[in-house]
């Protein structure tokens, strides 16, 4: 997920009294003499659950990825527009719509050490082929045809044109590693990964915390801080507490309750702007009650999503009026909004066999929002009979159950990492997708396979956007999950750091930020 980056200035730092074990101490000339001063040389920052694993073909989570993407550099990029830039391949070649030829940086270093060339890639692209997390990413990519043909030139086959692949190429799922050292870290390779990136790894207290360090033969632009820290945090109001006090240096999402708090200290500075995700309640469709979808759509009419909107998301973002980030390409702007009816869903729940409602579990991670939706949920389908008890899991063993579908329903995200709908819709509602592929509703229609195909092998724009408007349709009809809200991503920092941004799908410019 890493953006292209040109070489800028080094380090940049000023003399200042620290705290919480962030500082390190350094001679600078004082007045004529060398005096000990001490400089800000690390950044914490703080998100909502420890990484699963980094492994980037081991995971698609979210904490996973922040970390991931600091080590790990993929063929191309997205650049602040959304538009792909060069990565490891500083251009490629498209022959046709099934050839693409990448050519390879020269004098890239991996962690190790080891020089990066086209082997690694054909390497990687090995792991990415077995990988169940990057089905959807990976696409058409033939990978028995895709070959090294020089130390810098690497062919991609495609089994069948496929429009977005170059978007979706900058995904975390698709970063390169290096076959050596991923090879000998055997089964332990989710906690010694080795990559290309501005960051290499140190060392990782589960549960707590993950130490970076800069990498000091970048290819690209030249991290400013030298050490990183990614602290897990479950509690949101504790990051913002702890950001407030100088704990931590960032913050990843803060509670809605708190932003204008957080707005009017001059002490931090408030990062907002509208996502390419979307929240929701998640089915099981495979599982009894949820496989009927009057059931569905009877909780769905139930549940008072701008009640939630209002208390819980406190107004910020949008109440979902389609299956996806109204940000991404193809968005259908045309859905009826889900009517809110508790007579009108007693009846569907009757006729779906259930007159005297039913109890179901609700599960949660310790997302304090979703939390908190949850319990709304519950006390609205009480309304319609519908007895729904609350469980709370760690991410972890709970990303484990989804995936494994043996949850009944759920709160989660998703996020369209590559800003392309194949990724946003394919993903989430294809039947290929079940599970780990991103599908966790384990949701299936043939129609909507039909179109998602259809609009992943076009090349045109028109076609890929009829079939997305026409695959929303029956998606938003049929309610695989109750579609909530669309965030804003918003970020609270240390006032003091410099160079703050947040590339185009998400990620943070980490690199790029000092004190």
């Amino acid at each position: 997920m890493k953006k292209f980056r040109n070489v800028l200035a080094v380090m940049l730092a000023i003399a200042m009294v620290l705290t919480v074990g962030c500082s390190a101490k350094t001679n600078a000339p004082d007045s004529g003499t060398d005096t000990p001063k001490e400089v800000k040389d690390t950044i914490i920052i703080a998100q909502g659950a420890d990484a699963k694993s980094l492994d980037p073909y081991g995971t698609t989570d979210s904490p996973a990825g922040r970390v991931a993407s600091c080590i790990f550099d993929t063929l191309v990029t997205r650049d602040d527009e959304g538009n792909v830039a060069p990565g490891l391949a500083e251009s490629w070649e498209i022959v046709d719509d099934t050839t693409y030829i990448f050519h390879l940086r020269k004098g890239v270093k991996f962690h190790n050490g080891e020089e990066f060339k086209a082997s690694d890639v054909a390497f990687s692209f090995s792991q990415i082929a077995q990988s169940p997390h990057a089905e959807s990413i990976r696409a058409t990519i033939d990978f028995e045809k895709s070959k090294v043909i020089d130390d810098y030139t690497f062919e991609m086959k495609m089994t069948e044109p496929f429009g977005p692949i170059l978007n979706h190429l900058g995904h975390v799922v698709m970063s390169i590693v290096n076959e050596k050292a991923y090879t000998e870290a055997g089964d332990k390779v989710g906690q010694n990964p080795v990559g290309t990136g501005p960051y290499k790894f140190v060392s990782w207290t589960t549960g707590d915390r993950i130490d970076l360090i800069a990498n000091e033969d970048y290819w690209g632009n030249k991290p400013k801080i030298k050490n990183v820290v990614f602290r897990s945090i479950p509690e949101i109001a504790s990051r913002s507490i702890e950001v407030e006090t100088g704990g931590i240096d960032v913050s990843i999402d803060v509670q809605a309750s708190e932003l204008s708090r957080l707005e009017s200290n001059k002490d931090v500075k408030v990062f907002r702007r509208q996502a390419s995700r979307i929240n929701f309640l998640c089915f099981n469709c495979k599982k009894a009650p949820f496989d009927n979808i009057k059931v569905r759509q009877a909780i769905n009419m139930a549940i008072n999503k701008e009640a939630i909107f209002n208390v819980v998301y406190q107004g910020v973002g949008s109440i979902a009026s389609a299956p996806m980030s109204s940000v991404v390409w193809s968005f259908n702007d045309k859905l009826a909004p889900h009517e809110y009816n508790i007579e009108k869903a007693k009846a569907l729940l009757a006729e779906a066999g259930y007159p005297n409602g039913l109890e179901i579990t609700i599960s949660c991670d310790q997302n304090q929002e979703r939390l908190d939706t949850a319990e709304m949920a519950q006390a609205q389908l009480s309304e319609i009979g519908v007895k729904a008890n609350i469980e709370t899991l760690e991410r972890g063993a709970f990303i484990d159950k989804v995936i494994g579908g043996n949850l009944e329903m759920f709160g989660l995200g998703w996020t369209s990492d590559t800003g392309d709908p194949d990724y946003s819709l394919y993903a989430s509602f294809h039947s290929s997708m079940h599970g780990a592929g991103g599908n966790m509703s384990f949701y299936t229609n043939k129609k909507v396979d039909e179109l998602l195909q259809l609009g992943r092998s076009s090349t045109d724009p028109e076609v890929r956007k009829n079939a997305y408007f026409e695959a929303q349709e029956i998606v938003w009809e049929e309610v695989p999950c109750v579609f909530l809200q669309c965030p804003e991503e918003v970020v609270v920092y240390n006032a003091n750091i410099q160079g703050f941004g947040v590339y185009d799908d998400g990620q943070l410019k980490i690199e790029d930020f000092y004190f």
